[in-house]
């Protein structure tokens, strides 16, 4: 089954299921549940002030799309004043985000604000959660990376206070590009220490492009057999307080990590600054 959301020319008393039918608001995807196959659609020049909330299980022969239809710009997501996040993709598998553009700029900075979280708990392993060709700009999360520092896209599994293991299995975040995202771009918020250390396989970053953020690049954490290859970071502005220390790439509390084929330049964090 497909989804229409068309914040133009849509109503939310429509079925949704045709583009002639289609939704008004993201709000309506909650009255449903996405099925193996199933696709959410958003009309492109559609411009929603909006979250949006997504747990769905796919399967590997029939993942779960959220994606654009129509012509024109990307259809474009931007989070109310004081929001954690635009697009929460929670408990989920086989599910793949694409071609949507992203926004969460309030109207004063805010710890942890992102703009696409990917959270897994008690929930055990989550498969091939995949983000393509997205847009994600304008995050005015913190700059202190200790008090809870921004960023572009947040990846979050397995905290303390969870009864069971969650990790991700063969995530992947490809062909997307973060401009403008406080404090950092792509980062993982997992347990670090080896006493406690359940990691997430197989993930892939690749062919993305990273631009003004003026802090950690892509930060893995407690993740195996990772590949971070072919992505584009540049343009970093000074904006960092004295003492943030922040670089371009770099694992954290990961094996096997292999990072091939990527470009950082002009990094001026405080403190570290390196591109790897």
């Amino acid at each position: 089954m497909n989804y229409y959301i068309d914040a133009v020319n849509g109503c939310d008393t429509n079925c949704g299921t045709s583009p002639m039918n289609a939704w008004k608001s993201l709000a309506k995807i909650k009255q449903v549940r996405l099925k193996p196959g199933d696709s959410l659609l958003l009309c492109r020049e559609s411009i929603f002030n909006e979250q949006l909330e997504l747990s769905a299980q796919g399967t590997s022969s029939r993942r779960i799309i959220i994606d654009a239809y129509g012509e024109g710009g990307k259809p474009y997501i931007m989070a109310p004043d004081s929001s954690l996040y635009t697009i929460c993709i929670h408990n989920s598998d086989y599910v793949t985000l694409q071609n949507i553009e992203i926004s969460n700029k309030g109207s004063k900075r805010m710890a942890y604000r992102t703009g696409v979280k990917i959270l897994c708990e008690n929930y055990g392993t989550s498969h091939n959660i995949v983000l393509n060709a997205l847009d994600i700009h304008d995050v005015n999360g913190s700059l202190i990376k200790h008090e809870g520092g921004g960023c572009g896209i947040f990846i979050q599994n397995n905290w303390k206070n969870d009864s069971l293991v969650s990790v991700f299995d063969s995530l992947v975040i490809e062909n997307c590009t973060i401009r403008r995202c406080e404090r950092n771009a792509i980062i993982w918020s997992a347990p670090w220490s080896r006493k406690d250390w359940n990691l997430s396989t197989n993930t892939l970053v690749r062919k993305n492009l990273i631009e003004e953020v003026p802090g950690d690049g892509i930060v893995p954490i407690g993740c195996d057999s990772a590949i971070i290859e072919y992505n584009l970071m540049r343009n970093c502005p000074a904006t960092l307080p004295d003492g943030q220390a922040a670089a371009g790439i770099w694992p954290w509390s990961c094996d096997n990590t292999i990072i091939r084929f990527n470009e950082v330049s002009g990094h001026q964090a405080p403190w570290d600054g390196q591109g790897f």
